[in-house]
């Protein structure tokens, strides 16, 4: 059997959502062990040539939201950004999906505590996870405080989104999100 090697900061943030580096050809057999649906990739070019094989080779989707290497106030990724990829997310078609970024960190972690935001977790457990796989600059912590976006919900809302919280109420007047 192939040696089934993890990309460097690979996780599962929720049951067929999982984040990591940039797939490269050692992390191959690992992925496909994922049996992933879609790669989504948080960078400034599409994946390579090798990876994009990969992909085609085993039917999975590839998503592609264009990022900047180190955007305004050194933050590669905006909130249009990171709306575009949690509409992605949270729709069960896309699903199982693996996000990465180039050296994932930095832009999957904001993409991440956002995603944490929209699902009601405490300021402190985001950025706890965050510092598992990043540091967290002012300016990270500031861009999470102050996401707000208006999200598209897909028909086929993944089931974890709202764990426990009501579809009507506490959903409907979200804090920092319209729906």
């Amino acid at each position: 059997p192939p040696l089934l090697v993890t990309p460097l900061r690979y996780g599962t943030v929720q049951p067929k959502l999982y984040r990591g580096l940039y797939p490269r050809k050692i992390n191959l057999p690992f992925l496909r062990r994922l049996k992933l649906k879609t790669i989504l990739s948080l960078t400034p070019e599409p994946l390579e040539d090798e990876i994009q094989k990969f992909c085609n080779d085993e039917g999975i989707k590839m998503k592609h939201i264009k990022t900047s290497k180190s955007g305004k106030k050194g933050l590669p990724i905006t909130y249009k950004e990171v709306t575009q990829a949690i509409e992605i997310i949270i729709s069960q078609q896309h699903a199982p999906l693996y996000v990465h970024c180039l050296n994932g960190s930095q832009a999957t972690s904001l993409l991440i505590a956002c995603l944490r935001k929209l699902s009601f977790w405490r300021t402190s457990s985001i950025f706890s996870e965050f510092m598992y796989y990043s540091e967290v600059s002012a300016a990270d912590h500031k861009f999470v405080e102050e996401y707000k976006a208006e999200i598209q919900l897909p028909q086929d809302t993944v089931p974890w989104i709202w764990m426990g919280l009501s579809r009507k109420g506490i959903v409907e007047n979200h804090p920092t999100v319209k729906i």
